[in-house]
């Protein structure tokens, strides 16, 4: 299982994939932002995804499981 980690405190704007959903590392998974920016979250590995936890408006903190791959 590869885990897909919230890399700064800050707030999910969109889920641009859903389960079942085959990635590559550069696939963008979520818009988060943060200081006022929108960042792109990407996978970082190819996968499956087979688990996503959070959704838009949801407040993350740093190092917080955002989607898991297999």
């Amino acid at each position: 299982m590869k885990e897909i980690l919230c890399p700064m405190p800050g707030k999910i704007l969109e889920i641009t994939v859903q389960l079942n959903d085959r990635v590559i590392s550069d696939t963008q998974v979520m818009i988060h932002e943060a200081m006022k920016m929108e960042n792109p979250i990407v996978a970082g590995c190819e996968g499956i995804v087979r688990e996503i936890l959070v959704g838009p408006g949801d407040a993350v903190e740093t190092g917080q499981l955002l989607v898991t791959l297999d």
